[in-house]
């Protein structure tokens, strides 16, 4: 059926992990749609679930600064670290300075490992201006609670005989005293994450996240009972519960750090990340939504973002399609999330490995099978 109008595409989909990130997956989308439909009209806005990657997704569609400096890597060496600013408002990936994939696989340790460079990245944005921080906190390589971004920012540690703590996984079983800065940093810190772990416990920071980073068993039960003390400690000398908060286990506790230290807020990813971009303001007048990542699968289902993105465009009556690498949802799950069809890159005759590789080709391809009885 012929269209009487040129259709609004709306483009929000993740990244394709490993193969594409969420701009390059719009681009190979858009071409595809506009060999297609030269006079589509096609808006694209890539977005992130508050994880590693975040920052790149957003920035297509804030145009920030990027404000870079030397800063500690989790295990204290220096490197460059960037994070990005727009008027009062900084963004910072937790990925840039405290990310595992800045520490070798045999190198990993979350015992030692600090957020300290984050914090330094917080340090700076707030000392140049930024009255709110906008911290994204997923891909973390450390286990610390947010001890190196307290100590960053003024904080100390002691232990039970007064002497000063370093920042790390280690040092939480060790704290007897803490001690908050005299003259504290005044700012609005929102922490932006995709989990709802508590800070201990079996399904706690240690025990879910700590073996990625490095840990073996003994040392996840080490880990767990130094948050256990940190929880403790926060209550008796900052007068905080932080060990039952949703999404305080996140990023090795950071989540819960952050309250303690600063009164963060905890926010949901994609919903953040929609509300910064003004998702709403941008499905005006839309026809058709496409989004996508890599795998579709259970985990889609529970509130990740092609879910959060689906049920936008559904209550406003918007058709939603996806693209995906592989797609183990049923038509009944896809109905659930208000999507009307998908376009898989692998089928008998593609791998996994050569979707990978071709990615852009392939989306720029199957995309058209949306809108080809349509055009």
């Amino acid at each position: 059926m012929a269209m009487n109008k040129f259709p609004k595409i709306l483009l929000a989909p993740d990244s394709f992990k490993g193969s594409l990130s969420a701009g390059q997956v719009c681009e190979a989308l858009a071409q595809g749609i506009n060999d297609l439909m030269p006079d589509a009209e096609v808006i694209s806005i890539p977005l992130a679930d508050g994880g590693e990657g975040s920052l790149e997704a957003i920035n297509y569609s804030l145009q920030a600064e990027e404000v870079k400096q030397f800063v500690k890597d989790p295990l204290w060496r220096t490197i460059t670290a960037s994070y990005l600013r727009k008027g009062e408002t900084a963004y910072i990936e937790m990925a840039a300075a405290s990310g595992l994939g800045l520490v070798k696989t045999n190198q990993r340790d979350p015992e030692l490992a600090t957020t300290y460079g984050t914090g330094q990245q917080i340090k700076h944005a707030v000392k140049n201006g930024a009255k709110t921080v906008y911290l994204f906190i997923g891909g973390s390589a450390t286990n610390d609670v947010g001890l190196g971004i307290g100590q960053a920012l003024g904080f100390k540690f002691y232990d039970k005989k007064g002497v000063e703590l370093l920042a790390g996984g280690e040092s939480l079983a060790q704290i007897s005293t803490l001690r908050a800065p005299e003259n504290p940093f005044e700012f609005d810190l929102k922490v932006v994450c995709d989990v709802q772990n508590p800070l201990y416990g079996e399904n706690g920071a240690a025990f879910i996240y700590a073996p990625q980073k490095g840990a073996d068993r003994s040392m996840v039960e080490r880990l767990d009972q130094g948050l256990r003390n940190f929880s403790e400690i926060v209550k008796t000398s900052l007068g905080k519960d932080v060990s039952q908060l949703p999404g305080g286990g996140a990023a090795g506790g950071v989540g819960a750090g952050m309250v303690a230290f600063f009164d963060a807020e905890i926010l949901p990813g994609i919903e953040s990340i929609m509300e910064l971009l003004d998702f709403d303001t941008q499905l005006k007048d839309v026809d058709y939504l496409i989004t996508g990542e890599g795998k579709l699968d259970q985990q889609t289902l529970s509130g990740k973002l092609i879910a959060g993105v689906a049920k936008k465009a559904k209550e406003k009556g918007i058709i939603s399609f996806a693209v995906c690498g592989k797609n183990e949802l049923s038509k009944e799950n896809l109905e659930q999330l208000g999507i009307s069809q998908v376009a898989v890159l692998t089928d008998p005759d593609i791998s996994v490995e050569y979707a990978m590789e071709h990615g852009a080709e392939l989306l720029s391809e199957k995309v058209k099978m949306f809108f080809q009885n349509r055009a």
